[in-house]
C-alpha cells in the first residue's frame, strides 16, 4: 500500500511536469527552469530493503559409488543458494573445475547442480560448490567416493596363544 502511495505521487508529479499543446512547452504549474517537486527522502515510510543473505539452503551431500556399477553412468551434486543471483562455481581438491564434456554445471534459479559424466575411480575426491554475491562468498563440500572391485584376500588360519 505504501508502495501504491508512493507510485502514485510520483506519477501524478509527472504528469504535472508534462507539457500539454497550447502551454507554450513549460508544463501546467511549472515555472521556467524549475525542477519540479523533490521526492521524499524516505519513499517506502521508514522502510528499506534489505539484501537476501547469501547462504546455503540446501548443501550438496557425499556420493558414494561402486567402480562396478557407475562406469558410463554421472554423478549428480546438488545445492540450493540464496540469493538466486548468487554465481557459483565448482572445485575438485582444491582445484577450479571447468565445464567440459566430463563436468556440466547448470543453475536455475537457486538451485545448483554439478554432473559428473561417466564416473570413474579417478573422480573420487572432495567437491565444492563456491558461492559468490555482493562480495561475499561461501562454500560446501562433499565427497563422491567411487569404490573400486574388491579383490579377494586370502587368510592363513593362525592360532594365537599366550
Amino acid at each position: 500500500a505504501i508502495f501504491v502511495l508512493w507510485l502514485t505521487w510520483f506519477c501524478h508529479s509527472f504528469s504535472r511536469q508534462t507539457p500539454s499543446p497550447g502551454d507554450g512547452g513549460r508544463g501546467r504549474g511549472m515555472k521556467p527552469g524549475g525542477k519540479g517537486p523533490t521526492p521524499p527522502e524516505e519513499p517506502f515510510a521508514g522502510f528499506k530493503l534489505k539484501p537476501v543473505a547469501l547462504k546455503f539452503v540446501k548443501k550438496i551431500q557425499d556420493i558414494v559409488l561402486q567402480e562396478a556399477e557407475s562406469i558410463g553412468s554421472s554423478a549428480v551434486f546438488e545445492c540450493e543458494v540464496t540469493p538466486s543471483t548468487a554465481v557459483t562455481s565448482w572445485m575438485k581438491d582444491d582445484s577450479n573445475l571447468r565445464e567440459s564434456p566430463k563436468h556440466k554445471f547448470t543453475s536455475d534459479g537457486k538451485d545448483r547442480k554439478l554432473h559428473i559424466i561417466d564416473v570413474q575411480l579417478s573422480d573420487t575426491g572432495e567437491y565444492t560448490c563456491v558461492a559468490k554475491n555482493a562480495g561475499k562468498e561461501i562454500t560446501c563440500t562433499a565427497k563422491l567416493i567411487v569404490e573400486g572391485k574388491l579383490k579377494p584376500v586370502q587368510t592363513r588360519n593362525f592360532n594365537f596363544c599366550e
